[in-house]
């Protein structure tokens, strides 16, 4: 048993048993040629070596991080143009995922947590994309010609901790959205990026593209609003978002903004945030919280002392947001914001019991 460091690639058919079972000879003889032929040779001109042939997909390992990411761009690139002029639902289509880490080999065959992660990441990437771990896009950013889309940290099956993970750009520039926003319509063109909804499920939404920006906000409305230390957000455009059930309850918080929950369980959902066209998600009513990782914290003035993130994100007082800030000056109100209701009334009660 021999361990060390080493680069490896998922390769898996989508739709594997539809293909067979519309022509299991032709898809046998096409997709042996396409490992032949096509993939084992890339694999090869980049010192790789094919570790296993599992008639629905392949295992091969790499000494460099560069070259696995590299060769798998290229097979996805190469079959596109080699499966172009056959019909969509008859074309061999591979997902791939690459990860590194210290695996073990045992003869010819490799085992170990970071195989495991590979097949993993190979599950969730696009039809005709590649889904590289975090460990891996540290590495050959900026050396492989293809920019990644940052995907947010996923649980993957039998993973104990969240792995962070970026996709092929490309394939994500190339999905068709359909942007349909208020009131409640139905999409049905494309993938949701994401879900969410309330505790109950009376009010569900999806939105169809990735969010514009994400973070903390430890401002006073927010901390009232939530009963809680501070909001998670992520900012959608309003015509990339579509809801079902139920409408919400709303609440017009101040004069630029309002809040949405559900009416029965009393979840927190949405800012509106008016005349810009977009909704502040609560993050962690999202299907998948941990897809959308922080970027900033805003309104960092009134954050709690004991609330003590420690992470390198920038730090932004709500006066120092100019675009906000003149929006906040333009409704008569200070640069810094409102004075949440009955703030000043709240303040003097406090006083008095501390002297008590």
């Amino acid at each position: 048993m021999v361990r060390k460091l080493a680069a490896i690639v998922s390769v898996d058919v989508v739709g594997y048993s539809r293909l067979m079972e519309q022509d299991e000879a032709g898809t046998l003889a096409r997709l042996t040629g396409c490992m032949d032929s096509l993939v084992a040779r890339r694999i090869t001109a980049r010192k790789g070596r094919v570790v296993k042939l599992m008639g629905d997909g392949l295992l091969a390992e790499f000494p460099s991080v560069v070259d696995a990411v590299a060769c798998a761009l290229e097979i996805q690139e190469a079959m596109a143009e080699r499966e172009a002029d056959i019909e969509p639902d008859r074309r061999i289509v591979f997902r791939i995922g690459v990860n590194v880490g210290d695996i073990v080999f045992m003869g010819d065959d490799i085992f170990g947590d970071g195989v495991n992660q590979a097949a993993r990441l190979q599950e969730i990437a696009d039809p005709g994309g590649v889904c590289v771990s975090g460990a891996v896009y540290e590495q050959v950013k900026g050396k492989v010609g293809q920019e990644f889309a940052d995907l947010g940290h996923r649980k993957l099956k039998n993973v104990a901790e969240p792995v962070r993970v970026y996709g092929s750009a490309v394939k994500q520039a190339e999905k068709k959205e359909t942007p349909i926003g208020w009131p409640f319509l139905t999409a049905a063109h494309s993938e949701p990026v994401a879900a969410g909804g309330c505790l109950c499920g009376n009010v569900r939404y999806k939105v169809w593209s990735r969010p514009v920006t994400v973070g903390f906000c430890h401002c006073r409305h927010c901390q009232l609003a939530l009963g809680a230390p501070l909001n998670a957000w992520a900012i959608f455009e309003k015509q990339n978002v579509t809801f079902e059930g139920e409408n919400p309850g709303l609440y017009a918080s101040s004069e630029l903004s309002v809040r949405a929950f559900c009416a029965n369980c009393g979840t927190s959902l949405f800012t509106d945030i008016k005349d810009l066209g977009y909704y502040s998600i609560r993050v962690a009513t999202l299907d998948n919280p941990a897809d959308f990782p922080p970027e900033l914290h805003y309104g960092v003035e009134s954050q709690i002392p004991w609330v003590d993130i420690h992470d390198d994100l920038p730090r932004i007082k709500t006066e120092d947001d100019a675009q906000m800030s003149s929006r906040w000056v333009a409704v008569g109100q200070p640069k810094s914001g409102p004075t949440p209701p009955k703030a000043a009334e709240r303040a003097v009660q406090r006083k008095a019991r501390e002297r008590d």
